[in-house]
């Protein structure tokens, strides 16, 4: 896929219509200060797109972008930022559930993950709450040129671990050097176009969510 146009639609505080609903959607979930709006950016080559901080919690709103005037980019808030009250986590984890249950045109989710960390104990509790609605997802390893060769060959396996996902549902990336943006490039051609795709499987082991999920 080669993404030719790129514009800001809006921002919403709570899931509901929104100009060019309808069309497909990936949203982009993870933790505060994960990379989500740094990947838009190198995705779309337009550092401005969407609103980077190196402070984390910025986003605290639903962001959607048009791409190539058939795919909608979702970036929902981030979780797990501990300087905020636990009325507004619960706001924003409202924002994040509302939307992905909400939503009938989400064709998978992009989890995002500091590929220098273990994978933090939202990550996991995210990853199972897309199980339990069978969501498909995929695991972006952000900020992996942070990393050398080896640290990557480290880091990998205790993402697969912790998430319990296979090596071909974990994508390195930096928002920095490029590493991996063909590859999401690739992937999110494939998501427009299900009869090529190649399509996410439940990975190996008992992985079955408890009944009444939420993520909180």
């Amino acid at each position: 896929m080669t993404i030719s146009k790129a514009a800001f639609i809006t921002s919403l505080d709570a899931y509901r219509a929104f100009p060019h609903q309808g069309e497909p959607e990936i949203a982009m979930v993870g933790k505060s200060n994960v990379g989500k709006s740094s990947l838009i950016n190198k995705l779309t080559n337009n550092g401005k797109l969407a609103r980077t901080s190196s402070t984390p919690g910025k986003t605290r709103l639903i962001n959607l972008f048009h791409i190539n005037e058939e795919l909608i980019l979702v970036d929902l808030p981030g979780y797990g930022f501990a300087k905020v009250s636990q009325q507004e986590k619960r706001r924003w984890a409202g924002m994040i559930e509302g939307y992905l249950t909400g939503s009938k045109h989400l064709k998978m989710a992009f989890v995002l993950v500091d590929m220098r960390h273990k994978p933090t104990s939202d990550d996991v509790a995210m990853v199972e709450y897309l199980r339990h609605y069978e969501i498909p997802f995929h695991v972006i390893a952000t900020k992996c040129d942070k990393l050398s060769r080896a640290e990557r060959g480290r880091s990998m396996p205790v993402i697969l671990r912790t998430l319990a996902v296979q090596p071909w549902q974990v994508l390195p990336f930096s928002a920095e050097d490029g590493t991996g943006r063909d590859e999401l490039l690739r992937l999110i051609g494939d998501i427009l176009s299900p009869d090529e795709a190649e399509t996410a499987e439940e990975p190996a082991g008992d992985l079955q969510a408890p009944e009444d999920k939420s993520f909180t």
